[in-house]
């Protein structure tokens, strides 16, 4: 098995985009997703309940949540500045795979039971596949009940490669919806743990569901879910490089899971 030291995982995170500078969205696009959440706008609080009742009760500021965004991704918190690209620390990161990694080797010990879902098909359903198959072969169970007429606006609930994803004509698009989840767990035996972004994430902490989560720079809704108490895993992550520079955080995960075990 393959060791990585803390310097070669941050290297490897720059070097594939998944963290450090010049990311995926601009900084005014992540202020901007800043001011929805606190107007409570659904694609970006994910659903998650806990924020709408943070909503209305009026406890939640966007410099209050910069902050909290900045204490996970070490971004600036002067909420005025708008130029550049979004930023997130790469040793941020790397503690979250490591927190990330502790809770999938405690859940295999346990033989938990797991369920994957992607709002972001393009970029991460190959990596949670990959996650799934793993875990499965050291003997957790993963949730692949085949949905049928579970929609939304549009949106069809699907199964590609044993995790969940929205759909149209059977191809899977992006979505922050909550709500094909919703109805999923309605249906299912409640999953341990989930792997999850989006709104799929969204849904599975409403249901208590430890999530491990991946947070990019324009997802304030995941740091703030976190801070109010929601049983959430964040991993500052760049959640729209490409499903091969994504794929190079896998054998990472790995191996942290299986260090932790010696």
């Amino acid at each position: 098995m393959v060791r990585y030291t803390r310097e070669e995982v941050e290297n490897i995170l720059v070097k594939h985009k998944l963290a450090g500078a010049g990311l995926a969205h601009s900084r005014e696009n992540n202020i901007d997703h800043i001011y929805k959440l606190v107007k409570g706008d659904p694609g970006v609080t994910l659903g998650i309940e806990l924020i709408h009742q943070a909503i209305d009760k009026g406890k939640l500021k966007p410099q209050d949540v910069l902050d909290t965004i900045a204490s996970w991704t070490g971004c600036p918190t002067n909420i005025e500045h708008l130029s550049g690209q979004g930023y997130i620390a790469p040793s941020s990161t790397y503690k979250a795979l490591l927190s990330a990694s502790t809770v999938i080797r405690r859940a295999i010990e346990m033989r938990s039971t797991f369920i994957f879902a992607t709002g972001h098909p393009a970029n991460m359903l190959s990596l949670y596949s990959k996650l799934a198959d793993y875990v499965s072969r050291r003997g957790c169970r993963i949730i692949d009940f085949i949905p049928e007429n579970i929609s939304y606006e549009g949106l069809k609930l699907s199964l590609h490669d044993r995790v969940y994803v929205a759909s149209v004509n059977d191809n899977p698009v992006h979505t922050h919806d909550y709500h094909l989840m919703e109805e999923l767990l309605s249906k299912v035996d409640i999953p341990d743990i989930a792997i999850a972004d989006h709104g799929f994430a969204g849904a599975a902490v409403n249901h208590g569901i430890e999530t491990i989560c991946v947070m990019d720079t324009n997802d304030p809704g995941v740091a703030v879910a976190e801070k109010l108490g929601a049983p959430m895993v964040v991993v500052p992550f760049n959640d729209s490089a490409p499903s091969a520079d994504v794929d190079a955080v896998f054998p990472i995960i790995i191996s942290m899971v299986e260090a932790s075990e010696q």
